[in-house]
């Protein structure tokens, strides 16, 4: 499945936020991880519906395309502001990814899942964020369960330091740490990531990304 290990770096988390776009506010997210002699560019736009929901977008190329399959993904997030107890907040979301190989004409769906979402601020400076999911992979015919866990950092306003954790059930799990720059606070960031799978050979990654916040419609 393409690009689905979470040694493959995020935005700049691949554990996923309780929070979601407001309705007509947009984001658009870039990245490129390399892996070995693998290179993925990922290209994510996501925009808020309604208050509380959130659709996304992936699209993913990969080269050398000879070497791994093409991707796309979508996925809707449910995240309203009322969704909260105790200073946790609450979430939900849901996505297909789809795949291509080079020498294929035709999509075909490889992957659906479903996941809850919770983040927990610690205090001004640290979040813990936890995701818990159920994932179907269609071409194996095979489910299993999802999880990651990620702590953030924010030692002053342009700045963000994380680490996490993330994996499934029947696989060894991934790591990863990295830093964000807000060029712009809250509106342009960069990213670094490095990542690794425990106990698989040869599964450091390195991603560099940037993203754009609250673009409006």
């Amino acid at each position: 499945m393409a690009m689905s290990d979470g040694a493959w770096a995020g935005r700049p988390l691949s554990t996923d936020d309780a929070s979601a776009n407001s309705q007509a506010q947009c984001q658009l997210e870039s990245w490129q991880d390399s892996i070995g002699g693998l290179r993925a560019v990922h290209v994510s736009p996501a925009c808020g519906l309604l208050d509380g929901f959130e659709l996304g977008l992936d699209v993913i190329r990969v080269s050398p395309a000879t070497e791994q399959a093409q991707a796309r993904a979508v996925g809707i997030k449910w995240a309203p502001e009322w969704a909260s107890w105790q200073g946790l907040r609450f979430g939900v979301k849901a996505g297909t990814l789809s795949e291509k190989a080079h020498d294929e004409h035709a999509w075909h769906q490889s992957l659906v899942g479903a996941s809850a979402l919770a983040r927990l601020p610690l205090n001004a400076q640290w979040t813990l964020h936890l995701n818990l999911g159920r994932e179907r992979n269609k071409l194996e015919q095979a489910s299993t369960n999802s999880y990651a866990a990620a702590l953030t950092w924010s030692p002053e306003a342009r700045w963000l330091v994380f680490g996490e954790v993330l994996g499934h059930a029947n696989s060894p799990a991934c790591q990863a740490v990295g830093l964000r720059y807000w060029l712009l606070p809250d509106k342009l960031g960069l990213d670094a990531t490095a990542g690794r799978s425990n106990a698989t050979p040869d599964s450091r990654s390195w991603g560099i990304g940037i993203g754009w916040y609250g673009i409006s419609f």
